[in-house]
């Protein structure tokens, strides 16, 4: 595991704290995420499906990353990041399963069950490029 610069929910380009938007169907996973990522700094928003992420980003120009579960009602993870990704390019996305089957999507997948270390690792990655 290459060595990541520290953070501490800045982001390079901007001095203000990063948002981060959990977006996850099951509670209890949400809650734990949440507060994971909240512990590392970042001011965290979330929401129960994919749609609701998209309601939040319409009003919400201030999130910079979106960490996703794959599979959820109504919008998929997949789905939100595709469009995300098309309408606001500068945000990163992250995914999370607990499916083997899941296809490979093109950003960063982080299986379930995850700790803090995996999801701050990928987090930092997410920042760093």
């Amino acid at each position: 595991m290459p060595d990541l610069p520290p953070t501490d929910g800045l982001n390079e380009t901007d001095p203000s704290p990063t948002v981060v938007l959990v977006v996850e169907d099951e509670g209890l996973v949400r809650v734990n995420a949440c507060d994971m990522l909240a512990n590392m700094g970042f001011e965290v928003l979330d929401a129960a499906d994919g749609a609701e992420a998209l309601e939040l980003l319409e009003t919400r120009r201030d999130i910079g990353l979106i960490f996703s579960d794959c599979r959820m009602p109504r919008v998929t993870g997949p789905e939100l990041a595709r469009t995300a990704a098309e309408r606001w390019p500068c945000v990163r996305i992250i995914l999370t399963t607990a499916y083997q089957d899941t296809e490979m999507p093109p950003w960063p997948l982080v299986p379930k069950p995850y700790n803090a270390r995996a999801l701050e690792h990928a987090v930092r990655l997410a920042i760093a490029t």
